[in-house]
């Protein structure tokens, strides 16, 4: 009998003028926050800006938060743009008990952060 395997992979899609989207799935906690904090640095100043799409995130742990609200601080500090896509309730619920929604750039489909990061789709 085997463990289930946890499923964590980050899928980003450059396309020419326009942002990189960066699409999570799985769970982000203290085993897969660091892989999730590095894309976030390799990706978060590039031309067009970033989208980070959780809408298929199924957990969001302190240390997920934690990789969020520093990215935003870096993002204000250098003046470069993003958003997150934050749309169902294992992500979106630890962002309003903690009073984050209203402080990180949040989005409810890929769509709307494009546009808020300066593409119309």
């Amino acid at each position: 009998m085997s463990l289930p395997t946890e499923i964590f992979d980050i899928d980003v899609v450059r396309g020419p003028d326009r942002p990189t989207v960066a699409h999570v799935i799985g769970a982000i906690d203290l085993l897969t926050a660091p892989a999730l904090r590095l894309c976030l640095d390799d990706h978060l100043d590039v031309d067009g800006g970033l989208v980070l799409d959780l809408s298929r995130v199924d957990f969001l742990a302190a240390s997920g938060l934690t990789v969020l609200t520093d990215t935003d601080r870096r993002a204000a500090r250098d003046n470069l743009a993003w958003a997150i896509v934050a749309n169902t309730r294992p992500v979106l619920r630890p962002l309003e008990v903690l009073g984050l929604v209203d402080r990180l750039p949040t989005f409810d489909s890929v769509p709307s952060a494009l546009a808020a990061v300066g593409v119309t789709v």
